[in-house]
């Protein structure tokens, strides 16, 4: 079906007649009344009950029928056209991203959520290492945004996306479990258990300890959160992270958490 003859014949039946639309539509009078005939002859129906030149053009019922419909499908064209050239003017691609190690934290899956949101055409690769290897890939060219801890590079752009503090989990069997929150000094009979590929989040723990003036013995490094934590669980030492990277503690945790207070 020809959508411009449809276009015309909504145009006569919202102006009532062929003298007063034709203008509207810069067509000239027979060649707008020929269009109707063809859609009419399309449709085998006759839309419009025709007069003398200047008098109103009425509409059959089955005008009446074709005009709520033509009008509905006019509608959801100029709907799927103003859609396709949204479309076309989206951002397409690919995009790398950098993650740090744990980036199961809320916000993030809040901003990569909103982002596929926002720019459905562009396929995220996501990379997830350390927080100083994220920046050099970014300089490197080989990821284009790197979700960081703490960005060190002052020749990167940076934007902040939210704050968390620093938690000490450490052993329920610890005479100062419990406190909500502990100076690293207090602590200190335990030594550190640092967690593998967090390298700004270590870097920070360290600065931690120097501020208090101590220098903690390391237990051991693991890449995996959970041996960690069952290491804290059985007394062998403390781990220092961000609030949303620790799990939640159950009824049957050997390990709690306290704020560090400088």
């Amino acid at each position: 079906m020809n959508l411009r003859n449809l276009r015309y014949f909504v145009a006569v039946a919202r102006h009532g007649s062929f003298q007063k639309a034709a203008p509207r539509i810069h067509l000239t009078q027979p060649a707008l009344s020929k269009a109707i005939q063809q859609l009419e002859e399309e449709l085998d129906a006759t839309l419009l009950v025709r007069s003398r030149p200047g008098n109103p053009a009425s509409l059959t019922p089955a005008g009446e029928l074709v005009l709520r419909r033509a009008e509905r499908l006019l509608s959801e064209n100029a709907a799927m056209l103003d859609d396709l050239a949204r479309l076309k003017r989206q951002p397409q691609g690919e995009l790398r991203l950098g993650l740090p190690p744990l980036a199961g934290i809320p916000q993030v899956a809040r901003l990569l959520q909103t982002f596929r949101a926002r720019y459905p055409l562009v396929q995220l690769r996501l990379f997830e290492r350390g927080g100083c290897e994220q920046e050099e890939a970014v300089l490197r060219g080989d990821i284009e945004v790197a979700i960081c801890l703490q960005p060190q590079r002052p020749e990167l752009d940076s934007l902040l996306i939210c704050e968390h503090p620093l938690r000490f989990a450490l052993p329920l069997s610890h005479p100062l479990a419990g406190r909500a929150s502990l100076k690293p000094a207090e602590v200190a009979d335990l030594p550190w258990i640092r967690l593998e590929g967090a390298s700004q989040v270590n870097r920070m723990a360290a600065d931690a300890w120097l501020q208090a003036g101590l220098v903690p013995e390391t237990y051991a490094d693991s890449g995996h959160l959970g041996l960690c934590l069952s290491l804290v669980a059985a007394g062998c030492g403390l781990l220092i992270l961000p609030e949303p990277w620790l799990p939640p503690i159950r009824p049957t945790s050997r390990w709690c958490r306290a704020t560090i207070r400088r």
